[in-house]
């Protein structure tokens, strides 16, 4: 997959067109995380550390930056500490992770973190990470999110998903994913398998690259998430959602099981901390952590974004991450170096 290498460097300085919205979003999202943090009229200081950062281990303008920063005025409203998030991308979100694992384990700082991706890249016997799930504390599930075809919003090759498979078995279709080993790379992944054919797979460093793209015209589709979607509204087109039914979020867009297309698949965002977290921490965490995801105002903000809120805590996440595990070893030997 040399080509697509030089094909998605080639490509990267589509990220400088986007830059103006993701710090459009990030001033309107730190603004409604003031107002949660006033209305919560919390006098903050009283967890273990008075102040939390909440870290996104990629760059600005995709799902995991808008989920963490979505999520990070709810949390800091039933934590009591102020919460702050930062980004750190780079390597398919392992800049940031190795960062978490050499930092102090007492409750200053977590990370978001999704999946297949973190799954993908320590499974995979050529990495050099040192890492793998043992090295983390498994907190809360916040988010399955369907993944989903996009083009551009003037796209005419195509209109929906039964004329968008018809077109690709007869032509070589460009497909745009956030990484190499991403859940985006996963479900193209298990598309061609079902299908039978391949697409022209072009890897960028993430989410936001990939749109630009997309909208630009530089690639035929991009394979992303519903919330980006819906994020992102008339600016692109929905073509096909991979699930078993069409998204409550998106009701007007097929999806790949009533064109008898059986794949289904998703990106998975949760929690997570360094291994060894100070107890009392972990506690306190769990606790706000549940109660920011039951928060009635976070839940409604949510389905307006389109998230669908899908938790699962401690042990009982611990447990998802193994089957998980397990479930991508038996396709692993299908997506790219």
């Amino acid at each position: 997959m040399k080509k697509n290498r030089l094909l998605a460097a080639a490509l990267c300085l589509a990220m400088a067109l986007t830059a103006g919205c993701s710090q459009d979003k990030k001033q309107e999202t730190d603004t409604t995380a003031a107002a949660v943090s006033s209305a919560a009229g919390e006098e903050k200081g009283s967890y273990p550390v008075p102040k939390l950062t909440f870290l996104c281990p990629s760059d600005a303008g995709g799902a995991m930056d808008n989920n963490t920063r979505f999520l990070a005025p709810y949390l800091e409203k039933h934590l009591g500490a102020s919460v702050d998030v930062i980004n750190m991308g780079g390597s398919a979100c392992w800049v940031g992770w190795k960062h978490l694992t050499e930092s102090p384990t007492d409750g200053s700082m977590i990370s978001y973190a999704n999946f297949p991706n973190m799954l993908t890249g320590y499974l995979d016997p050529a990495a050099s990470i040192g890492m793998d799930r043992t090295n983390f504390e498994f907190l809360a599930l916040y988010t399955s999110d369907d993944n989903i075809i996009m083009a551009k919003k003037d796209e005419t090759r195509f209109k929906d998903a039964k004329e968008f498979f018809e077109y690709a078995k007869n032509n070589i279709v460009t497909i745009g994913t956030a990484g190499a080993r991403t859940d985006d790379a996963v479900a193209v992944a298990m598309l061609e398998k079902e299908l039978g054919f391949e697409f022209q797979h072009v890897h960028y460093q993430n989410s936001a690259e990939g749109f630009a793209a997309v909208m630009g015209g530089h690639i035929d589709v991009l394979m992303g998430n519903v919330s980006e979607a819906v994020n992102k509204g008339e600016e692109i087109m929905p073509v096909v959602v991979l699930s078993q039914e069409r998204s409550e979020y998106l009701p007007d867009v097929q999806c790949t099981y009533e064109n008898d297309i059986k794949v289904a698949a998703s990106s998975s965002r949760g929690v997570i901390a360094a291994k060894g977290l100070d107890p009392a921490a972990k506690e306190a965490l769990l606790k706000a952590l549940k109660a920011t995801m039951e928060d009635p105002d976070q839940l409604a903000e949510a389905k307006k974004q389109g998230i669908a809120v899908t938790p699962i805590y401690g042990d009982d996440f611990e447990q998802w991450m193994e089957q998980q595990e397990e479930s991508i070893k038996g396709i692993f030997d299908l997506l790219d170096e």
